[in-house]
């Protein structure tokens, strides 16, 4: 069997982490309650000095320090730009300005994301991205980086020109004839598709493949609110992964699917909005480094399902989950750890490389789109219902209990 194409690489901390890791810790837990978004700023501003510390030459890769994964060192390092860059673009699409001053060192974000959009795409640099095949991880790293040049559509795809777009969109094109495993991976080309149709871009194969592969996915839904997810079944990819998606789905074009989307929205929060609590949730299935992602569904609930959660109770869950693993470590050397709490690689599964757990950052990349919408850094936090009583609720269609004490 030949190795994994870059598994010996070692990546070492940049110089100065220790103080960096201590400054958000200490930042991020303050309990003063009128620092809501300076907190949230600062947990901003820490993973955009990895992305910068981290970065190749030109920006299109980022090498954190970590286990590789099966993919092999480049693709791990395709998804340390893919998985940082719709934060940067909801940051942006938000208002909150290009120009950062973290530590003294001033960044013009627009400029960093041109810059790796551009080398990641080109076929002539060493950092070109590469071709993208059947069943291929570059698939559902493509639907991040169309994603957030959709979200950033205002500020970034400006700054590109009409040979750099071109060659955006064929990169991004090479998901229509690829094939993708049957399961939540069918949602990435539809992602990647109809965002490329937000930008303006048309294709007459676009509207065909989309149609396809979204009747093709719905007939694992269950009900409820949950589908099942092959071949693992029912886990928290129903969270970070597909109703994330279904959410840009609607959010991209309002009139893609609407009733179902917001319906199965509504269905699922009834039931998972009992799931968190000041000593985090469940630990449950694949991939559960990418666990604060998991509270993603409470911030885009508050668009598509505000009867269910209000704004207040979503805050309420994204800072206690945030609280809760930054108190436990699980930011180191400028990034994310491979663990449920800090770096522990007897939970990481074979496809989770170094940067795959920065998925942990869709409920971020969720809360700082919804600023737009609703000003969530200005609310006073519902309290959970945890926090309220004891409970204990069914879900017939999955064939799950949950059942929660106030007391402990």
């Amino acid at each position: 069997m030949l190795p994994v194409a870059g598994w010996s690489r070692y990546i070492r901390p940049f110089d100065g982490y220790k103080q960096i890791d201590a400054k958000i810790k200490e930042t991020f837990l303050a309990n003063n309650s009128n620092l809501t978004f300076s907190r949230y700023k600062a947990l901003f501003e820490y993973f955009t000095l990895g992305f910068i510390k981290y970065r190749s030459l030109h920006g299109a890769l980022v090498y954190y320090p970590g286990a590789g994964s099966e993919h092999g060192a480049k693709v791990d390092a395709l998804e340390g730009f893919a998985r940082f860059f719709p934060l940067a673009a909801t940051w942006l699409s938000s208002g909150y300005g290009n120009i950062l001053d973290i530590n003294g060192e001033v960044i013009d974000l627009i400029q960093l994301l041109h810059q790796s959009m551009v080398a990641g795409t080109d076929i002539q640099n060493p950092e070109y991205w590469g071709k993208i095949r059947r069943r291929d991880q570059r698939i559902v790293e493509a639907a991040d980086i169309a994603l957030g040049l959709w979200i950033s559509r205002e500020y970034l795809w400006p700054t590109f020109s009409h040979q750099e777009r071109q060659a955006i969109v064929t990169w991004l094109e090479q998901v229509i004839d690829q094939k993708v495993y049957d399961n939540n991976w069918l949602l990435f080309p539809i992602i990647t598709l109809k965002s490329l149709q937000g930008l303006g871009i048309s294709n007459q194969k676009y509207d065909q493949v989309i149609k396809e592969k979204y009747q093709q996915y719905k007939q694992y839904y269950i009900g409820e609110g949950w589908f099942y997810d092959p071949p693992k079944g029912v886990d928290y990819y129903n969270a970070w992964a597909i109703h994330y998606s279904l959410f840009w789905l609607d959010q991209i074009d309002s009139q893609f699917d609407p009733d179902f989307i917001r319906t199965t929205h509504q269905e699922f929060l009834k039931f998972y909005r009992y799931f968190f609590s000041s000593n985090g949730f469940p630990v449950m299935g694949r991939s559960i480094c990418y666990r604060m992602a998991a509270v993603a569904p409470m911030l885009t609930g508050t668009l598509l399902a505000p009867k269910v959660v209000s704004p207040n109770l979503a805050y309420r869950a994204l800072d206690l989950t945030w609280r809760f693993f930054v108190k436990q470590n699980a930011l180191q050397y400028g990034t994310v750890t491979q663990g449920y709490c800090c770096s522990d690689l007897s939970t990481l599964d074979i496809y989770s490389g170094a940067s795959s757990c920065l998925w942990s950052l869709r409920s971020l990349i969720a809360a700082f789109y919804i600023d737009k919408f609703i000003p969530i850094w200005n609310l006073s936090p519902e309290k959970l219902p945890i926090e309220v009583s004891d409970y204990s609720l069914t879900n017939q269609s999955i064939g799950w209990i949950i059942k929660g004490k106030h007391s402990t």
